[in-house]
């Protein structure tokens, strides 16, 4: 029962700085629009606009409603939102205290979030889904090592500081 109450409670566990991110427009035109991608093996799923507050749940707060959120190396932090998973389930995180809305993903390790850049911007993530899809219509008939280093330099060249390593893996599924 206590779950239930929890869940049905959510709204007082989701901080003001959550709500102000679920109304950036940006954002909105984003979670409202994206769709799921598998290639191969590969998936990301993404949440859907109506479930993003429940879908905190492991990462912003526990089953019960209690925060897991904090400050030091390895939390998972306040500006932090989970937008999907990729197949292995790991989660697909915006920071929305950074203008751009830098795209994220983290092994769980150890009790740990450590981010990893997939892309620079929110905007950027769009494009990078965007040249997926072309990939996966090619994919039906087999897509050339030339194609995948193609949109990986592309993708680092529009995503500075990024290491393309996890659209690499990604993409190498079989």
């Amino acid at each position: 029962m206590k779950i239930i109450y929890s869940l049905f409670n959510l709204k007082k566990y989701v901080d003001r700085d959550f709500n102000l991110f679920l109304n950036n427009n940006e954002f909105k035109k984003f979670i409202n629009n994206v769709e799921d991608i598998t290639i191969k093996y590969s998936s990301l799923e993404f949440f859907k606009p109506n479930n993003l507050k429940e879908e905190q749940i492991g990462y912003r707060f526990n089953h019960l409603g209690k925060s897991l959120l904090g400050t030091n190396k390895g939390d998972w932090k306040k500006n932090w939102v989970a937008i999907g998973y990729d197949g292995i389930g790991d989660p697909i995180f915006v920071d929305f205290e950074k203008p751009n809305l830098p795209v994220f993903t983290s092994e769980h390790d150890d009790d740990e979030w450590n981010e990893k850049y997939i892309a620079i911007s929110l905007d950027n993530f769009k494009k990078i889904l965007d040249d997926l899809r072309i990939l996966k219509q090619k994919a039906e008939n087999g897509v050339s090592k030339f194609e995948v280093n193609t949109f990986l330099e592309k993708t680092k060249n529009e995503n500075k500081y990024m290491d393309v390593e996890y659209w690499k893996m990604f993409l190498d599924s079989e």
